[in-house]
């Protein structure tokens, strides 16, 4: 721990302290590998080693309070003023000399000095189309901005050879024309998007096929119950003291009850049917959104409807050129809510003919959720 103090105050950056920590295979606190945020963090938060306040021997408690987004479920963490924090001495935990500690501090202090100041909206927005969705090929890790125009992979650069050797980089421009034309052209192709129905279809046919002979059991069961119910009254009628059958009376009458409440909750359902014309509509939308990242009202919103299309954008190094590959993986769910605007995916026969079927995004997240369950992905598409 002191070596990373020592390290940082003679004028080393958190990148290259964390570069030669994996190189030499030393073990960080958490996850497989070293980052320059575990080392510097956030002075201000008290996050990092740097930062870390019981390396001379302070322990503050209430430094910070989380909460859950509303709109995410994500938990969040909110800065309490100085006044609630709560510290306490522990001097059996100081391991970094006060001289050493000021010499960090100082340093931290002119950094500062030179940045511009945060901007605490930038942090909560993404800084370009598809911040946040991109990830190295080689590595897995971020993919980040590394000049003012290209991306490329923040492990390669910020933790070092021993992590990552991807170094190859991509041009914004470049980037975001070739994800954009692949969301309007490629992945709600018409060929792909056939192939999905019938799959989809297949899927859903084999469960009602299931469900029906489910039902139709269970009206076995209910009539034999009946029949069963029946013969007993004829018993007594016949003669048969009511109190040697009373009990198998209560029994089958409870049987037939709750097969009654099974069959009323499973009713047959209408056949399916998937509207033909969702890549057209989806083409459309997704021409109108890209039109409207070039209008300052309508941006915005257009940029996160984009950014809801996609799961993942992967960048691999390209085997016969210095360039990079893209891999984009589209979000299903999404792709089809935006085709069919409230429209169903599924319609019965004659709600099909006007287009006028409606279905809650709930419901379509469940009949894919159907669909992914046989393994079939057709949201992957290679650029």
């Amino acid at each position: 721990m002191t070596r990373i103090f020592e390290d940082y105050a003679n004028g080393l950056s958190p990148q290259k302290i964390a570069e030669a920590l994996n190189a030499e295979g030393i073990a960080p606190p958490s996850g497989r590998y070293w980052g320059t945020s575990t080392i510097h963090g956030n002075r201000q938060r008290g996050t990092g080693i740097l930062n870390n306040e019981l390396y001379i021997g302070r322990q503050i408690w209430n430094r910070l309070n989380y909460r859950k987004a509303p709109s995410t479920g994500k938990r969040i963490s909110r800065l309490n003023p100085e006044s609630a924090w709560v510290i306490t001495e522990v001097p059996a935990l100081w391991i970094i000399e006060q001289e050493l500690w000021d010499r960090v501090r100082t340093r931290q202090g002119a950094l500062t000095l030179q940045s511009p100041l945060d901007k605490p909206w930038d942090r909560r927005r993404p800084r370009t189309l598809f911040s946040g969705l991109m990830t190295c090929g080689c590595c897995g890790g971020g993919i980040a901005k590394v000049s003012k125009s290209s991306f490329g992979c923040s492990s390669a650069r910020n933790k070092g050879e021993a992590v990552c050797i991807n170094m190859r980089t991509i041009a914004q421009t470049d980037l975001e024309a070739r994800v954009l034309n692949a969301l309007t052209n490629h992945l709600m192709d018409p060929e792909a998007l056939a192939v999905f129905c019938e799959t989809y279809a297949d899927e859903r046919n084999r469960l009602r096929r299931e469900a029906k002979g489910a039902r139709e059991n269970l009206e076995r069961s209910l009539a034999q119950t009946k029949r069963d119910h029946q013969k007993l009254v004829d018993a007594i009628i016949a003669g048969v003291p009511a109190e040697q059958v009373k009990e198998r009376m209560i029994e089958l009458d409870q049987q037939r009850q709750q097969l009654e409440r099974r069959l009323s909750a499973s009713p047959a359902p209408d056949p399916i049917l998937i509207h033909p014309s969702m890549a057209v509509t989806y083409r459309e939308r997704v021409a109108a959104l890209i039109a409207g990242l070039g209008k300052s009202a309508e941006m915005p919103a257009a940029k996160e409807a984009l950014r809801a299309l996609v799961n993942r954008i992967v960048l691999i190094p390209a085997k016969e050129s210095t360039g990079v590959e893209i891999e984009l993986e589209g979000d299903l769910a999404a792709l089809l809510r935006l085709a069919t605007g409230s429209a169903a995916v599924i319609a019965t026969p004659n709600a099909a003919h006007s287009c006028e079927a409606r279905l809650e995004d709930a419901d379509i997240i469940g009949e894919l959720v159907l669909v992914a369950g046989v393994g079939f992905e057709p949201t992957t598409f290679r650029l």
